[in-house]
């Protein structure tokens, strides 16, 4: 039976652990948002993802990274809610809004029109790849994680992860210039 302190101590040990997971609650949100393409969805999966992560502290290990344990989880619950609720997986392209962008250049309204035209082919093609390419290739330029981070988010070695990536840049290469 466990004493008083040994159950205050875990309690003050998973307040510290909930408190790194806070942490990383911005990014989580902009994933989630990747990935269900809706805000009020992104919502709720960021606060399901925190809320699970939070419950599953004791299983967490301190030597892999927090944020590729975080991002595993949040693709994990978003896959389930895919197969039970038929969401589609959207991919946004922040480049096309970056400040710097906006700033130094207007475009036409007929290249807005091009430029949005070619993003949804870029969804619509992303959306197509196998769900294993698909996932690395967000992971990695949507959602900036390394390598090492990718490899322990999918639990795949690093060289699969580096295979992949180079076998969807190939795919969506291949499936744009058609």
């Amino acid at each position: 039976m466990e004493n008083q302190y040994t159950l205050q101590n875990k309690t003050k040990s998973k307040d510290e652990f909930f408190n790194r997971i806070i942490e990383h609650s911005h990014y989580l949100y902009r994933l989630a948002y990747r990935l269900t393409g809706n805000p009020e969805d992104a919502e709720d999966l960021t606060q399901e993802t925190l809320w699970q992560a939070h419950r599953k502290a004791d299983k967490y290990v301190y030597e892999k990274s927090l944020k590729a344990w975080l991002s595993m989880m949040m693709t994990n619950r978003f896959r389930d809610k895919v197969r039970k609720k038929s969401l589609k997986m959207v991919a946004i392209e922040d480049n096309l809004l970056s400040p710097q962008s906006i700033h130094s250049y207007a475009p036409s309204v007929e290249e807005e029109v091009e430029n949005k035209m070619t993003l949804e082919k870029v969804k619509e093609e992303i959306e197509k790849l196998p769900e294993i390419y698909r996932n690395v290739l967000i992971l990695r330029h949507f959602d900036g994680l390394s390598y090492s981070e990718i490899s322990e988010a999918l639990q795949i070695p690093e060289g699969t992860v580096k295979t992949q990536l180079f076998r969807a840049r190939k795919m969506l290469k291949s499936r744009l210039s058609e």
